[in-house]
């Protein structure tokens, strides 16, 4: 029936009197315990004896011992090299080049709809013919070369081994091997070509392999 358990037979033992005697037996044997500890102390400073006082000793630091170890502890997490030190879960995103921590690094080439380039690696940020293209990162041009389907177009290498690539370019600012700081104007948006619309064609590779873009830039608008 509702509200009703199997009887259980050690119920008697975890609920009787006998439990709670013990209870009150241990709490007392700890305080002769400490009653003791204190008075042999106390006999053994008025013996001044060499052997007497090395054993006061000794007892004094095992009483201490667990509030001075708080106390290293304490002190050592106020310290700047600790604080330092990094986590694992940060030197595994570090490995893996986590796009949450490169992402910081890299702001958008300019704004715009952003729409996923067919069969390339790439996106699409729709602009007006002329409008200014940025670098997304400091880093140092690697390529300015025309391409039969991408037109203009710039590569530019970043820290950490990342290369970005910005192409359908109208006018182009930078030639090979300049440094180029974030945000720098490095040319314009193009004709459309075989584009339906004018704009940006806009890569990111690192270590040599595609990324996705939208995971590494925030970009105001998307499709």
């Amino acid at each position: 029936m509702w509200g009703q358990r199997e009887s259980d037979p050690y119920a008697q033992y975890y609920s009787s009197s006998d439990g709670g005697s013990i209870n009150r037996f241990l709490d007392l044997q700890k305080v002769l315990i400490a009653l003791s500890i204190f008075f042999i102390m106390l006999f053994f400073r008025k013996v001044d004896l060499p052997q007497t006082s090395a054993i006061v000793t000794r007892i004094h630091r095992a009483i201490t011992y667990e509030m001075d170890l708080a106390s290293i502890l304490e002190g050592l997490k106020s310290q700047k090299f600790i604080k330092a030190v990094p986590t694992l879960k940060d030197v595994l995103n570090e490995k893996r080049g986590d796009p949450s921590l490169i992402s910081k690094q890299f702001i958008a080439p300019l704004t715009g709809k952003v729409t996923k380039a067919d069969q390339r690696h790439g996106i699409d940020i729709e602009q007006i013919e002329g409008t200014p293209v940025k670098a997304a990162a400091a880093g140092t041009v690697i390529q300015v070369a025309e391409d039969a389907e991408l037109g203009r177009m710039i590569k530019i290498r970043h820290e950490g081994d990342v290369v970005t690539v910005y192409a359908r370019l109208g006018e182009v600012y930078v030639k090979l091997g300049d440094n180029i700081s974030q945000g720098q104007i490095i040319g314009t948006v193009g004709e459309k070509g075989l584009a339906e619309n004018p704009g940006l064609y806009f890569e990111i590779w690192e270590k040599g392999v595609a990324q996705d873009p939208e995971r590494w830039l925030d970009f105001e608008e998307k499709i």
